[in-house]
């Protein structure tokens, strides 16, 4: 009989997206994920967590490492900490959850696939949203058919960053960039309802060397630019279809969020967040408007994907956001900036199990 005890986890890296996104999410689900502690550099986030529900503050990575008690770790820190956090979990032989990028070099990624296989633990990562209720309808009738043969996707996540996030600097240098922070969304869209990439053609640059920040309490700080900030990228996928994606923090576009393109018609869906409702238009309509299906979260319910995570675990299945799909992605983006540098299109060559449909009931239900 599977254990069907929720998993005991521990939140490493305390900052607003634990706080207002994890933290809260994880709590609607107490059957699959017990938060046993927190642990962060700034023991006073930790410490704040921990006041809002029942936990451990733990006073190092070590300790929660060590803690025979943890099972698990969802891994919140800034980019540049995903791969040395998920790392050193996985090598304590703790099952890792990581937010996205999974790393911020390919080389990283296979690293941590490696260690979680050879440990034999699970091993997942953001984004979460193609566990969403609008994204699972529109992938199941893409299956049916529904819109004929999928032979191309578009995807598009920007905006000039600095005039809402106040520590837009660090997500414009250490390896970061729009690419690997925001391209997961459309990217984990488009390859869950596709399948794997294998070459790419890329455009990319930076437009604007130095930045100011517009928001947050550093507003009027001057920063400098050394990742690539603009840019397209086009996708063969090994099915046949090809892929547009628009990345940006220099300028905000109106190119669709999602679209995905079938010879009988089209559906157009959030790739980030569930409950917005579904268009769709076929060669004899124009776009129609549906609502989101019975119980969908509007927004992105960052809870889904470590409910998932822990039913994979009690129940021994793999998980659906699985590491191995984010290091495809990741790849896609490296080999996007390799083409731009280059100027000829390149092989993408990792791969990944492809994810099973939630189906009902649902692992969280």
């Amino acid at each position: 009989m599977p254990d069907s005890k929720p998993v005991k986890t521990v939140i490493v890296g305390c900052g607003m997206i634990a706080s207002r996104g994890y933290q809260p999410r994880c709590q609607v689900y107490p059957h699959k994920i017990e938060l046993v502690g927190y642990y962060d550099q700034d023991i006073t986030r930790a410490e704040t967590l921990a006041q809002n529900a029942s936990g451990k503050v733990y006073q190092s990575l070590e300790d929660v490492l060590s803690d025979p008690n943890v099972e698990a770790i969802i891994n919140l820190t800034i980019h540049t900490g995903h791969y040395p956090v998920s790392l050193a979990g996985l090598t304590a032989g703790k099952h890792v959850y990581s937010e996205k990028p999974v790393a911020l070099r390919i080389e990283e990624a296979d690293q941590l696939v490696e260690t979680a296989d050879a440990m034999g633990v699970k091993f997942a990562c953001a984004p979460v949203a193609m566990l969403g209720s609008v994204q699972q309808n529109v992938w199941k009738r893409l299956r049916a058919g529904e819109i004929g043969e999928v032979v191309s996707a578009i995807g598009n996540f920007g905006g000039p960053i600095e005039y809402w996030h106040p520590t837009a600097d660090a997500f414009m240098s250490n390896g970061v960039g729009p690419f690997k922070d925001v391209a997961p969304y459309p990217l984990t869209a488009m390859t869950t309802m596709i399948g794997p990439v294998k070459r790419v053609y890329g455009l990319a640059r930076i437009t604007l060397p130095e930045r100011l920040l517009h928001a947050g309490p550093r507003a009027g700080t001057p920063y400098k630019v050394t990742e690539k900030d603009h840019g397209f990228g086009l996708l063969e996928f090994e099915t046949g279809a090809y892929g547009l994606l628009y990345h940006s923090w220099t300028a905000r576009s109106e190119i669709p969020p999602y679209e995905i393109h079938g010879t009988n018609g089209v559906f157009s869906i959030q790739a980030h967040d569930d409950g917005r409702g579904i268009r769709k238009c076929t060669p004899t309509s124009s776009w129609e408007v549906e609502d989101s299906p019975e119980g969908a979260y509007e927004g992105l319910d960052w809870g889904k994907g470590p409910a998932d995570f822990a039913d994979a675990i009690r129940n021994n299945r793999p998980v659906r956001c699985s590491g191995k799909h984010a290091r495809h992605v990741l790849e896609i983006c490296e080999r996007i900036f390799e083409s731009a540098d280059k100027g000829v299109p390149v092989d993408v060559t990792s791969r990944f199990p492809a994810p099973a449909p939630v189906g009902e009931p649902t692992p969280w239900s």
